[in-house]
């Protein structure tokens, strides 16, 4: 997970995610080490642009925000 885990995200971090998705249109697989490996990037890109967008503020998502982060950093240092 990334450095700035956090259960909950500001409305301003979680736009800031979904610019990002809009913008990179992240596709392929990737592998985040430590047993995370997303086969479908585009599909999971949607599904958290949906869950940023919506439920930013509720804990139980908070997970799934991290892990795009995460596809968002390490995408950015290849």
């Amino acid at each position: 997970m990334h450095e700035t885990y956090k259960r909950t995200y500001t409305k301003e971090e979680a736009q800031e995610l979904i610019d990002w998705i809009d913008s990179a249109k992240p596709t392929g697989e990737i592998d985040l080490g430590h047993g995370v490996y997303i086969k479908d990037l585009e599909k999971f890109s949607k599904q958290v642009r949906h869950i940023a967008s919506e439920k930013y503020n509720n804990p139980t998502f908070g997970g799934q925000i991290s892990l795009m982060m995460d596809v968002k950093a390490k995408l950015k240092n290849s």
